[in-house]
């Protein structure tokens, strides 16, 4: 998120990416609270292809 505000969008999707290759499979209330955070903030890059393939993996992971 700090990358976002500092409107890096390249490396905020980046991270996000690595942070949803590392959630994968863990089961936590912190983790659920950043996938569902996270999906929030990509909503304002709907026409940006790499964002919409993250909010779905964020989707398929929070299950």
């Amino acid at each position: 998120m700090v990358r976002l505000r500092r409107g890096d969008v390249d490396g905020a999707l980046t991270t996000w990416g690595d942070f949803l290759d590392s959630a994968d499979g863990i089961r936590s209330v912190k983790v659920q609270a950043a996938l569902r955070d996270m999906s929030v903030r990509l909503r304002r890059f709907n026409g940006v292809g790499e964002a919409q393939e993250l909010r779905e993996r964020a989707a398929r992971i929070a299950g």
